[in-house]
Parts: structure tokens; C-alpha cells; sequence
């Protein structure tokens, strides 16, 4: 016994003494150290196994860990530096470690005298986990999830975490039931069902995990409940979806027979049994990369924070900074947030940075293999693993995903039943196979605000689907029937836009990314299909919020040999329509009066109407007033005819505008209100801001400035409702002007300024600009007035503070009536 221990520990001492020299080395592991040793792994672990109960991994982080503790209680070195000093290349994990081992943190040293004798790894208690794997990398983000995950455990025996690949599932729920060790005191089990290929070896791989022997002759499952008995434990199945029959009847078994035991499961879709419950996995939170504006923001992000994690193991250099925390936000969203991707580009950050990653691979991120020689072939892209999850499937359910993935920013029932069906996918199977991809997590749903639900695949998904759509030679007719689909919903949005706008406009924003989508195939495939869209929603374009991109599309459109006459009418009258309120106003007047002529050749009473009366209001708008008034009733006479509250909606608020711009305050009041009451019953947005308008308008000229500055106030309320900027910087010009006929002038100034730079740097027409002759006198007065009172010092002082403003700021600045 006596040579033994000297024999162990002149085998502890020289072991030590390698770690020692190569202990600031994070690289130096297992391997290394055997060939440092002349010895095998597997000899290795033995011996230090028999020798000091560890693992080779454990022995090495123990001695790595007690090393920082003495250059810790030396208090000359920073955590940093010992972290980096004791081989790793994580600060935030070599704090994890050393909480877990010392029960403290490296800056509580000092305040604690006692160090536990034992080590103890990640969190575990030895003894309690079972088969578990060991992290070598810490876990970031998903505080909420594991709070929400482990409030339903103790609700639930069975709890199954579902998502798609790459999610995280394994990772989260080893974190989940590390926090539940002195809740199961027989034990937590880790059964890796990954390795397994056939439905029968499920139960064998449960009994080998637990170490429970098979017995010839015996049923397993009465061997499994007969061992496990009374036992308090916990099961963590991982990765059943390769074999949900077997897992679902063996787990409903399971929980009925053995009264003390709970399963955790993960799988890409629900076992679907009794007392089951099924808890999504989302990604990681994202941030927009356009709005990050400093480390603070970015680190809002759970998939930031893991590319910075990952990005500093493989790279000590590496640091989120100001000037590459919009590209690693941009990455992370590229890649949906899905852990295994944002971990897959991260280990690249030790050849490229985060820039030229994005320049180089593009929409590829997804298709970046891993440097990890030993990872499993399914995780060694991202891409591999979606293609896991979709050779899961029937060949229904492959075609389905396939042509889902056509769409761009989610869809309807309507719209993939519509767009999906053909000879191979009866339109009757669409939803039923829907509903599978849904099951497996490889389509997700959502509600809109009017909790209408909706569907959607993550980008990485659809991007795969689409490269399938090229294989399989699908693309061209699917993105046909596409096109098709969307050109029949927005040629019944134009027939209707004036009776249904409210309706439609919410609609056409919800679908814009697919009408987008749709433009971009048709533009290459098919033009006259390409300029019908276009054409057709130029009317949208001219009372949403997408004015940059439809300029580039219509100046397109416009340019080409436009055959169909319709087509060419709706086209110049929307675009007319939408160049009301840019700078170009004459090309706007142009384009509306090649509108009317066309509609008249069309004999189109109802389209030559409202022609008629945007062709007043930009006249007006013009300084032409008389001439403006004159086309406004000649439009409201045409309306009356049709007998169409739609059409007369929209010559009424032409007639309006004359009026206030004659300064006919009375008759234009009772217009207004009559406008309004039209408006509201039709659910016009847009007639319901007119009215608003007017009526500040008229209190405007009249100096009731409190009453306009409520009026332009609902007006501005009404155009956040339907995301129009133009109209918005128009009417908290209109609160400026009030605010100053109240006294209260350095709000005036400053909410000008603020409009004044949205309006320049969105191309419209700047409010204070417009030439109608009332506007200007009103202009004259409250605002270049209100900067003759204060003089140059003060009124740069304070448009220097309302162009500080970003335009969200500004709008609630505006509307606030208590504050100056």
C-alpha cells in the first residue's frame, strides 16, 4: 500500500507539473496531455479516474481553477488577465466555472476563508446528473424560457420542448433540469436518442442509460418499471423525432406506470399524448442592425451577446465595438437567431471579420460548416440540419414546404391554398399538410393585430425551400401562381379602395413584402404581369409609407411600352397621386391630367371623378385656387351622379380644399363635417384626416389656435394609424403653426425643424414650403414671424433642438398639448 502511494503520488506530481507548463494554453486538453504523458486516453482516464475520482476534463479544470485562485489572492491581477493566464479564452465562462467550483465569484476573493474541499462541475452535483454531456462553452441568454420551462415542469410530468433545428433544444433543457438536482434525489438521466435508427432500440437505449440489464425471456418494459419502482427521478429524452411512434407510446407508458417519474423531451415536434406539455422554443432575441447606437443596445440581443461569446473563444482579439455591432447584428439576424448558425459563424471570426463574413457569404451564412472535426454531421452546417428535419417528411409535406417557401413575410390559409394546389397537392390536403409542418416546427404561426393568424417560415427555412424550388425546377411555376394570386388581390383592392380603403390598406401593408416579392419575379419573367402590379398599387404607395420603393418601381414601369390602356391609367393616376406631396408637383399635375384623359377614353365615370378631384387638390396646393375650386365641383357634380359614397368621399374633400383655400371658413366647416361624417361610416382613413385638417385649417385662420392645434392634433393620431410620414410632418406643421399663435414659440420652431428634416431627407415636399396662397400667409405669420421675435441666437438654439429629434420623438413632442 505504502509503494502504491508513492507511486501515485510521484504519477499526481508529475502530472501537475505538465499542467502547470502549458496551463495559460486554452488549447491544451485531453489529448495533449496523454501524448505528454506517453499514454492512451483511455489509460489516462483510468488512472486519474482511480487516483483522484475525476475525469481527465475535471482533473484539468480543477488545477487550471485552484491555479487562479492563488494569482487571484495575490490582488495584482485583474479577472481578465488570470482568466487568460489560466488557459481560457472566455472571461464569462471562466467566471461560471469558478463560481461552480469555489461557490463564489473571482471578485468575491477575499471575502470568503473557506474553499470546498470537493469539485463541482458546471452547476451538477455529482451523483444526480447522469450520462449528462459536458459543456465546454458557457450558456448565454434564455433567462425568461428557463424561468417559464421550469414553472411548467412542476405543473406537468411530461414537458416537451419543441423546435426547429439547431434551436438549442439539448442545450436548453441540460440547463433547465440542472436547475431541478434537488428535486429528483435518485437522479437525473440524460438518454441520447440522436445514435439511435430503429423504433424498437428506444427502450433498450433508456435501459442501457440507466444501467439496467436486459433479462431473456422478460417483456423490457416490465424489467424498466420493476427497476425503476419508486424511484423520484427525471428522464431527459433528447432528440425523439426520428422516432416519435416509439418515444410517445413508450413515454405514455412510462408516466402512467412509474407515479415518480417526470420526462423532459426535445424533439422537432410534440409526442402528442395525454398530459403532455408541448412548450415552443423561439430563437434568440434579435435587435433591428439599423437602430443599434451603442454596446448597451446590441447587448439587449441574446444572439449578439452568443456571436460576441463565440466570436472572443475562437478569437481572443475579438470585441463588440461601435464599429462592428450593425454587422454582427445583421449576421445574427440573417440567421434568425438560430443558435447553432450564430455559433457556426461566430468560430469564423478567427480568419475574417464581421464585414467581410457578410460581404463574402451573403444570404449563405446558413451554409458555414463548422471547424469542429468531432461535431455530428447533422450540426456541421445549418443547413444540414434543416435538411434533418425535412427528409423527415412525407413527400406531400416536402412539396408543401417547398412552395411555402415562395412567400415572403408570412401568408394566409387563403393564400397557400390559392398558391400551393396543383395536380400533386389537391387544394381539399393544403391545410392538413399545413398543419404537419407546423407540428414539425418547420412553419411558424402568428397572429396579426386584429388576431387574425398567419403563417411564416424563419428566412434560413425559406431560403433553403428555395434552393430546393431551383433543384426540383418548381421555382418559375409556383412563383407564377404567386404573382397571379396577388395581382387578383390588389386589382380588387384598386376596384375598391375608395368605398374599402381602411380594409384595404391594412391588407396590402400585411402582404407588401409578397407584392415586393412578386414585382422582383415578374420583373424578370414577365413584364406586362410586372407593370399590372406595379400599376395597380401605385394607389397604396400614395398613402402608405413606402415612398423611396415606389418611386424606383414606378419610374421603371413608366419607362416601359405600356400596351394595355387600363394598366397605363392606373399607373399614372396612383404615381400622379403619390408626387402630390414631393417637391415635383407640375410631372404630379402631368401624370394625373394623362390620368383622366385616359379614364375618359375608357368612359370610366367613376375613375374620371376622383381624377378630377386630386387634380383640385394639388391645384389648390398649388396656389391655384380658383382654378382648383372649378375642377373640385365639376367632381363633386360627377360624384352625385354616380350615386357612389366612395367617389363622393373624394370630390367632397377636393371641394373642401377650395373652400379653405378661399378662406370660406364657414362653408368649408360644414364640408368638413359632412367629410368627416362620411369618412367615419365608409372607415376612410384618409377622409377622416382630411377632415381633421380642415377644421384646423379653419380655426387656424380664424386665430382660434387651441381648437386647430387639437384638430391637427386627431389629424396626426389618425395618419400614425396607417404609417403615412407625409401627411404626419403636414399636420405637426400644423401644431407648430397653432402653438406659436398661442405664444408658445420655441415649440413652434422646434417641431418645424423636426419636420423640416423628415420631410427633406424622405423627398417630400416640405410643409412650411407649400405654395397655396392661404398657407403661405399663414407661414408668414407664425413662422417666419415667431423667428423675427426671437432673433438668429435663439431661433437657431431651438431648431437646433427639434432637428436633434428623431421623428418618433418629435411626434410624441407634438402631440403632448401640457408641455413647451
Amino acid at each position: 500500500m505504502a509503494m502504491q502511494h508513492r507511486f501515485n503520488d510521484k504519477f499526481t506530481r508529475r502530472l501537475n507539473e505538465i499542467i502547470d507548463n502549458n496551463i495559460s494554453n486554452e488549447r491544451f486538453g485531453v489529448s495533449e496531455l496523454a501524448c505528454e504523458m506517453n499514454m492512451s486516453r483511455s489509460n489516462l482516464h483510468r488512472r486519474i479516474k482511480s487516483v483522484t475520482g475525476a475525469s481527465v476534463s475535471q482533473y484539468l479544470r480543477r488545477v487550471r481553477l485552484n491555479r487562479a485562485m492563488d494569482l487571484l489572492k495575490e490582488q495584482s491581477y485583474t479577472v481578465s488577465e488570470v482568466a487568460y493566464a489560466v488557459g481560457f479564452g472566455n472571461v464569462t465562462y471562466f467566471c461560471t466555472c469558478f463560481r461552480d467550483h469555489f461557490g463564489y465569484t473571482p471578485g468575491e476573493v477575499g471575502n470568503y476563508k473557506e474553499e470546498p474541499e470537493e469539485v463541482q462541475i458546471t452547476g451538477i452535483k455529482e451523483g444526480v446528473m447522469k450520462n449528462f454531456p459536458v459543456q465546454t462553452t458557457s450558456f448565454i441568454g434564455r433567462e425568461n424560457e428557463i424561468k417559464t420551462i421550469l414553472g411548467l415542469e412542476k405543473e406537468h410530468r411530461i414537458v416537451s420542448l419543441i423546435g426547429t433545428g439547431g434551436c438549442g433544444k439539448t442545450r436548453l433543457a441540460c440547463e433547465v433540469v440542472s436547475k431541478l438536482q434537488n428535486e429528483y434525489k435518485d437522479g437525473i438521466w440524460f438518454v441520447n436518442l440522436a445514435p439511435v435508427e430503429a423504433e424498437e432500440l428506444v427502450i433498450k437505449q433508456i435501459m442501457s442509460t440507466l444501467g439496467i440489464a436486459e433479462i431473456p425471456g422478460t417483456d423490457m418494459f416490465e424489467i424498466l418499471i420493476q427497476k425503476i419502482g419508486n424511484k423520484n427521478l427525471l428522464i431527459l429524452l433528447d432528440n425523439c423525432e426520428h422516432l416519435l411512434s416509439a418515444c410517445a407510446e413508450l413515454s405514455g407508458k412510462l408516466i402512467e406506470s412509474i407515479p415518480c417519474l417526470s420526462l423532459i423531451v426535445t424533439s422537432r415536434e410534440a409526442l402528442n399524448i395525454t398530459g403532455e406539455k408541448v412548450w415552443l422554443i423561439p430563437p434568440l432575441s434579435l435587435i433591428d442592425p439599423t437602430s443599434v447606437i451603442d454596446e448597451e443596445y446590441a447587448n439587449r440581443s441574446e444572439a449578439v451577446r452568443l456571436f460576441a461569446d463565440r466570436a472572443l473563444l475562437n478569437n481572443p482579439g475579438f470585441k463588440l465595438t461601435k464599429e462592428n455591432m450593425k454587422e454582427v447584428a445583421t449576421i445574427c439576424q440573417r440567421v434568425d437567431g438560430i443558435p447553432l448558425a450564430v455559433e457556426l459563424v461566430a468560430s469564423r471570426i478567427k480568419y475574417m471579420d464581421a464585414k467581410t463574413m457578410i460581404d463574402r457569404f451573403g444570404g449563405k451564412l446558413a451554409e458555414i460548416p463548422s471547424m469542429d472535426p468531432g461535431i455530428i454531421e447533422r450540426h456541421k452546417t445549418l443547413q444540414a440540419t434543416i435538411e434533418w428535419s425535412y427528409n423527415l417528411l412525407t413527400e406531400e409535406e416536402k412539396a408543401l414546404f417547398r412552395s411555402l417557401c415562395v412567400f415572403t413575410g408570412g401568408f394566409d390559409v387563403t393564400a397557400a391554398e390559392e398558391v400551393c394546389t396543383d395536380e400533386f397537392l389537391p387544394k381539399e390536403s393544403i391545410f392538413d399538410l399545413l398543419t404537419r409542418l407546423i407540428d414539425t416546427c418547420l412553419v411558424q404561426t402568428f397572429y396579426t393585430e386584429n388576431r387574425k393568424m398567419r403563417y411564416n417560415l424563419l428566412e434560413t427555412l425559406r431560403q433553403y425551400g428555395m434552393n430546393l424550388l431551383s433543384e426540383y425546377k418548381e421555382k418559375d411555376e409556383i412563383s407564377r401562381r404567386h404573382l397571379e394570386y396577388f395581382t387578383r388581390i390588389v386589382d380588387l383592392s384598386f376596384k375598391e379602395r375608395m368605398s374599402s380603403q381602411s380594409k384595404w390598406l391594412e391588407l396590402l401593408e400585411i402582404e407588401h413584402d409578397n407584392m415586393l416579392a412578386a414585382l422582383r419575379w415578374s420583373d424578370q419573367y414577365d413584364t406586362d404581369g410586372f407593370n399590372r402590379l406595379a400599376g395597380s398599387l401605385s394607389w397604396f404607395w400614395a398613402r402608405s409609407n413606402h415612398y423611396s420603393t415606389a418611386i424606383e418601381i414606378l419610374e421603371k414601369v413608366i419607362a416601359s411600352n405600356i400596351t394595355n390602356k387600363e394598366t397605363l391609367a392606373r399607373l399614372v393616376t396612383g404615381y400622379g397621386n403619390l408626387l402630390t406631396t414631393c417637391p415635383d408637383q407640375q410631372r404630379a399635375l402631368s401624370l394625373l391630367k394623362q390620368g383622366l384623359s385616359i379614364w375618359r377614353v375608357l368612359e370610366d365615370k367613376k375613375e374620371e371623378a376622383y381624377v378630377l378631384a386630386k387634380i383640385a387638390e394639388l391645384l389648390c396646393s398649388m396656389g391655384e385656387d380658383a382654378p382648383g375650386l372649378e375642377y373640385a365641383r365639376l367632381a363633386y357634380s360627377l360624384a352625385n351622379e354616380l350615386n357612389d359614397p366612395g367617389v363622393e368621399l373624394y370630390c367632397m374633400l377636393a371641394v373642401c380644399q377650395g373652400l379653405v383655400d378661399l378662406k370660406k371658413t364657414a362653408e368649408a366647416r360644414l364640408m368638413a363635417r359632412k367629410l368627416s361624417g362620411l369618412a367615419e361610416k365608409l372607415k376612410n382613413m384618409y377622409g377622416i384626416l382630411a377632415s381633421h385638417h380642415f377644421l384646423g385649417d379653419c380655426a387656424l385662420i380664424e386665430g382660434k389656435f387651441y381648437e386647430s392645434e387639437k384638430e391637427y392634433g386627431k389629424g396626426l393620431s389618425t395618419t400614425l394609424m396607417y404609417n403615412d410620414t407625409s401627411f404626419s410632418c403636414v399636420e405637426m406643421f400644423g401644431i407648430a403653426m397653432s402653438v406659436a399663435g398661442q405664444g408658445r414659440y420655441s415649440k413652434a420652431l422646434r417641431i418645424n425643424a423636426a419636420v423640416t428634416k423628415t420631410a427633406i431627407s424622405n423627398g417630400f415636399i416640405v410643409p412650411e414650403e407649400v405654395p397655396a396662397v392661404f398657407w403661405k400667409e399663414l407661414v408668414n405669420q407664425h413662422i417666419i414671424g415667431t423667428r423675427e421675435k426671437l432673433g438668429e441666437e435663439l431661433t437657431y438654439k431651438y431648431e437646433e433642438e427639434g432637428r436633434s429629434m428623431s421623428f418618433d420623438e418629435a411626434v410624441k413632442y407634438a402631440l403632448n398639448v401640457d408641455i413647451d
